[in-house]
Parts: C-alpha cells; sequence; structure tokens
C-alpha cells in the first residue's frame, strides 16, 4: 500500500510540474494580440484620414469652372475626349438644350452614340 501511495504521489508531481511547466511557457498568442491591435490602430487611423479628406469641400477654380462651362468635358482633349467624337456631339447639343429656348432635338446624335457603343460592347 505504501508502494502506491508513492506511485500516485510520484505521478501527481509530474503531472503538477508538467501543467506548471506549460503554464509558464511563453506564449505566442500575447505577441500575435500585440500585432494585430498594432494593425487595426494603423487601419483605424487610416481610415480616419480618409473620412476627413472626403469629408472636405471640392473646390474647383473660377477658371476651370468657366473652361468646362464652355466646353463639356467629352470633347476636351486634355480630359481624354475628343471633339471629334459622337459623345462631344450628344454632350453639347445637351449643353445647348439646357439653355436656350430653342432646344435642338438631340434624339439623332443621341441613337447614334447608342450605337456606337453596342458595336463597342459587342466586339469579340
Amino acid at each position: 500500500m505504501t508502494a502506491t501511495i508513492v506511485a500516485i504521489a510520484i505521478v501527481a508531481a509530474l503531472g503538477a510540474g508538467f501543467g506548471a511547466g506549460w503554464g509558464l511557457k511563453p506564449d505566442g498568442a500575447a505577441k500575435a494580440l500585440e500585432a494585430q491591435a498594432a494593425t487595426l490602430e494603423a487601419l483605424q487611423e487610416g481610415q480616419a484620414r480618409v473620412l476627413e479628406q472626403a469629408g472636405k469641400p471640392l473646390v474647383i477654380d473660377a477658371e476651370l469652372r468657366s473652361t468646362l462651362a464652355e466646353v463639356p468635358v467629352q470633347c476636351r482633349s486634355d480630359a481624354g475626349g475628343s471633339p471629334k467624337a459622337v459623345e462631344c456631339q450628344w454632350a453639347t447639343c445637351l449643353q445647348y438644350g439646357q439653355s436656350s429656348a430653342q432646344r435642338p432635338e438631340c434624339r439623332a446624335v443621341e441613337q447614334l452614340m447608342i450605337d456606337g457603343l453596342k458595336g463597342e460592347i459587342c466586339k469579340p
């Protein structure tokens, strides 16, 4: 009976020692959580900067506003448009239709633009 008690005591001591060693080992989860917290903080700071910039009003200077009012963007070469393009003709027609009492009929130009877009979209 003494041998059994000694064997149980040894197994219990080994188990307790193993448990204590396991509990005191360096934990990688703590480092991973710290890194995740730092990443989330940086992400939140970046989102705050984006939100701040998005909240600012868009400022267009008078010269650019005047140019855009005279010539539609679709007609400006520096903006990727072309004065000879159908899109330019359509935008110009709409622009004159908004500002004049004698509204021009833009359906023919609109249909020409739609036909051109269908050809571009449907190309293999």
